[in-house]
């Protein structure tokens, strides 16, 4: 019961989201640019207006219904088929990144929440932290950068077209969400290494890596499983840079481009944007965080039975 209640929370959540970005990406975008005296000052204008949001609305739910269909991009194929091309790209990129994520993470869990020795000094928890607090504009640029110098010579490092070119944007996405798993694995295990049954295990003198992995992390992957849709939003919101910087070509990419951003204001400015794409673009975004989500809470009832009644 307290599972379909859980989950029916996340899918009230979901399409809560969808109405409020369908509501803010069909706002009236009809603006005027022009320059005026003799310095040419540029002097951006907007006027909202309700007749048109609601000629907006009407229209995209009309088209929706009567067509069966997002609509025609600005490169005349449906929006549809622009999602399978662009989500076929990233799921490779997202997949590896969330196992990547979970299992670096995990480890690197296990290894901070250990005590003593010389590496963890240097590698431990302030490791973790340190790396956690570097913008992570700044960690993809430096590593593009060594990469560059040390390793161009053998493998393209940009765009798709490679069948190994995933791997790379993969790794990238998924060092931010690996230490964030990290930290709650290390958390996790020193919380339930106070436990007296962890007590009890020393006293009979198992070995300390069964007692980790198989009592410790055991217990340790309800907390893990709870916070598997911030993992992916996680995961999701490096996607965009990442997917910029290696120059592959894929949802996240095409999202950016379907906002049609410009880095400056000029006298004829054009602020269409492709409302469609970016409706279609982010359902699916938030359709995966969703079933991240059902999964989670399916599992963690699973594992233990307790978190039911809970």
């Amino acid at each position: 019961m307290q599972a379909a209640l859980a989950i029916s929370r996340h899918i009230l959540l979901f399409f809560m989201i969808v109405a409020i970005l369908i509501l803010a990406v069909l706002l009236p975008r009809d603006v005027e640019v022009r320059a005026e005296g003799k310095p040419q000052t540029v002097v951006f204008e907007y006027e909202f207006s309700w007749a048109v949001y609601s000629e907006n609305l009407t229209g995209f739910f009309s088209d929706l219904i009567r067509e069966k269909s997002f609509g025609l991009t600005k490169y005349e194929r449906t929006a549809e088929d622009e999602a399978v091309l662009y989500f076929s790209r990233s799921l490779k990129v997202i997949v590896l990144a969330f196992i990547l994520s979970l299992l670096l993470g995990i480890l690197k869990g296990i290894f901070d929440a250990k005590r003593g020795g010389p590496l963890r000094h240097v590698f431990g928890k302030g490791f973790t932290w340190l790396l956690q607090s570097v913008p992570d504009f700044f960690l993809f640029l430096s590593l593009q950068w060594i990469l560059l110098i040390y390793f161009r010579d053998y493998v393209d490092l940009f765009g798709h077209e490679s069948w190994y070119s995933f791997i790379y944007p993969a790794i990238l996405v998924s060092i931010y969400p690996a230490l964030y798993i990290s930290r709650i694995t290390a958390a996790s295990l020193l919380d339930q290494e106070r436990m007296p049954y962890i007590t009890v295990a020393h006293s009979k003198g198992l070995p300390p890596m069964m007692i980790t992995y198989k009592h410790l992390l055991k217990n340790s992957l309800v907390p893990l499983l709870t916070n598997m849709g911030s993992l992916m939003i996680y995961l999701l919101s490096n996607l965009l840079i990442v997917e910029y910087l290696t120059d592959y070509k894929g949802a996240a990419y095409r999202l950016f481009e379907a906002f049609h951003v410009t880095p400056v204001l000029s006298v004829g400015l054009n602020t269409t944007i492709e409302p469609n794409v970016i409706i279609l673009f982010g359902i699916c975004f938030m359709l995966m965080v969703l079933f991240v989500q059902i999964l989670s809470e399916t599992a963690k009832r699973w594992i233990d039975p307790r978190e039911e009644s809970a």
